[in-house]
């Protein structure tokens, strides 16, 4: 799972710096939340399986994923102050969330049951 998060984390970092490309800051720090959960998790497994040369457990696995996740999901809130109207604020709220439950959840499984 850490080649797809890597591979989550570099279209999110291509679409962050489009959005510095083109002047639009409060977009930038908007999306960079979205890709703390899978950034930590390939970190994670990196520094694991390369620097330590040992298989992560599942405990550094689920607390990984749990405070990278818990970090996400407060920047979300703290960002969608900057956007502008209610209308772009609670589907960005409702997509950001699922998005860090939905692949939380796979990750977990993931981590359980290898």
């Amino acid at each position: 799972m850490a080649i797809e998060c890597f591979v989550i984390t570099l279209i999110l970092a291509a679409i962050v710096f489009s959005f510095a490309h083109a002047n639009r800051i409060r977009w930038v720090l908007a999306t960079i939340p979205i890709g703390i959960l899978p950034c930590a998790n390939s970190i994670a497994n990196f520094i694991c399986t390369n620097a330590l040369g040992i298989e992560m457990s599942d405990t550094v696995a689920l607390t990984v994923i749990l405070i990278s996740a818990t970090v996400s999901c407060i920047w979300l809130g703290i960002a969608s102050c900057m956007l502008n109207t209610q209308k772009m604020r609670i589907p960005y709220l409702i997509v950001g969330f699922l998005f860090n439950i939905i692949l939380g959840v796979i990750l977990i499984n993931h981590y359980l049951t290898v």
